[in-house]
């Protein structure tokens, strides 16, 4: 099987983990009678325990197949453990409790993989890959998510068993497409012994700036799910509808996005992009109008695919720079999970005291405020190496 083809599989057998398991567990969450701040807390515990997973167990492993498989294995019986306590009588504990294992073991393949990736496809390829992989993705999506919140609000009376299927499919569905990328893997046996490790050696200006923009993104994702769910009362085919329209615009628009990058940066692109979604949040906690907020659900979609894989394009070209890969893979993921998880804490910090529109507000601000700091920093560091020669000429 060529290369390309694998990745493609791996992309849209990862896509489905993604609808089935994980577009309505924030609303299954949500349905089962949690609080705003548990409903938070399910959006922040899994990318910390990343972070944790990250910083002290990911760095340590070698890349081989025999850990990227272990690690696919614990993640197929957190997935499988997830989904079958949702029948216990309160099992929202319980969904955290293995959703952060699953948070554990997911790090190190999400980790690995890029490292794998790396020895089998030349750096130039990396946009294109990234792009296909997100139109089959979006393609995916927003297939699934149509069809997956039809299923669930025909069978509704079942509930949550309902659930239950869904997430069951969207587990074998990711055992399949990590098997994939197991195959790439190096398959020598490599010994290793556990050491005093040292988290954010690799991080440069620019990945606290990216993770800084990312904690910003994750503070709405929260926010959304309570204002559906427990505010409008949105079913789940209007909830999948977001994801419809969201998809369907990506697909289309994403081919421009990639001309614009290649065109004007990637960099002014993924600008454009946070700075977009930041502005369409300002008025959504008014809004009770199903299609307008339709319509911006849509542009927010086109801004997070666009942020995404300008994000993930950037992370390969820095990667060359750096001696240890790896760690530079690891610590990059380590902060960009930080600011999700930290992000999400914060929105259930906001909403005990804001009313959600002013929670909407206030993280509208604080993204835009977020954005601007690499500009000024990068303005300071020029002023310093303008400085330099006076200096020296001085002395």
């Amino acid at each position: 099987m060529k290369v390309s083809t694998r990745i493609y599989l791996d992309a849209g057998l990862q896509n489905m983990k993604s609808v089935f398991f994980f577009t309505f567990l924030g609303v299954l969450i949500a349905r089962l009678g949690a609080t705003n701040f548990q409903i938070s807390l399910s959006n922040s515990l899994p990318p910390l325990f990343c972070a944790l997973s990250l910083a002290f167990l990911t760095r340590q492993l070698p890349l081989t197949r025999g850990v990227f498989l272990t690690s696919g294995y614990v993640r197929q019986g957190a997935f499988l453990c997830m989904a079958f306590s949702v029948l216990l009588p309160n099992p929202i504990p319980y969904l955290m409790i293995f959703w952060s294992i699953n948070a554990v073991s997911v790090m190190i393949s999400s980790a690995q993989q890029p490292a794998i990736l790396r020895k089998w496809v030349a750096p130039s390829e990396f946009p294109r890959i990234f792009s296909n992989n997100k139109i089959i993705g979006i393609i995916i999506v927003t297939i699934g998510s149509f069809t997956v919140g039809h299923f669930l609000d025909i069978y509704n009376w079942m509930f949550p068993k309902n659930y239950v299927i869904s997430m069951l499919i969207g587990c074998f569905a990711t055992f399949a497409g990590m098997s994939l990328i197991a195959e790439l893997a190096p398959r020598e046996k490599m010994k290793f012994k556990w050491s005093k490790v040292h988290p954010f050696q690799e991080c440069d200006r620019r990945t606290w700036w990216i993770g800084l923009n990312n904690t910003g993104i994750a503070m709405v994702a929260p926010l959304f799910v309570i204002y559906h769910v427990n505010v409008l009362k949105l079913s789940n085919a209007q909830i999948a509808y977001f994801v419809v329209t969201a998809g369907i615009v990506s697909t289309l628009l994403l081919p421009v996005a990639r001309r614009l990058m290649e065109r004007y940066g990637i960099l002014k692109v993924y600008g454009v992009a946070v700075i977009g979604m930041a502005l369409a949040i300002i008025p959504y906690g008014f809004i009770q109008s199903f299609w307008l907020l339709l319509v911006i659900q849509g542009w927010v979609g086109v801004c997070l695919a666009v942020h995404e894989v300008s994000s993930q394009t950037m992370m390969m070209n820095e990667a060359a720079r750096h001696d240890k890969e790896m760690a530079y893979f690891s610590d990059f993921q380590l902060v960009m999970n930080l600011g999700n998880g930290i992000g999400a804490l914060l929105a259930g910090a906001l909403i005990a005291f804001l009313p959600i529109w002013g929670c909407f507000i206030t993280i509208a601000i604080i993204r835009v405020l977020f954005y601007l700091t690499y500009r000024s920093s990068q303005a300071s560091e020029v002023k310093e190496q303008l400085a330099l020669p006076n200096a020296s000429a001085k002395l």
